[in-house]
């Protein structure tokens, strides 16, 4: 394993001798590698979350482009849109229940 030497804010420190103090890790150099580990999830999480909804965007994008789509114009026209996406999803849930 290789050593780092790096600088904490104040009240990073004090984070850090906290999570020690009450038993959580035993050291600070466990808190520093969970803190980096869930630090790393969390980009790869954030890229997964791009690229769904970049394959999202390509999709709605390719739809329109082929046509399929449908022009909500006013609350009228919302109304009426989310009632026939209820309806297609009551249809559904009425099938997978056989």
């Amino acid at each position: 394993m290789t050593g780092r030497n790096f600088s904490l804010t104040d009240r990073l420190s004090d984070f850090i001798d906290q999570q020690v103090e009450h038993g959580r890790h035993q050291n600070a150099s466990e808190v520093v590698r969970e803190a980096l580990r869930r630090y790393q999830d969390d980009l790869e999480a954030e890229q997964a979350s791009l690229a769904a909804i970049g394959a999202i965007a390509r999709n709605g994008i390719a739809a329109i482009e082929q046509g399929d789509f449908r022009l909500v114009q006013g609350e009228e026209g919302r109304r009426d849109l989310l009632a026939d996406l209820n309806r297609r999803a009551a249809m559904r849930a009425a099938a997978r229940r056989g």
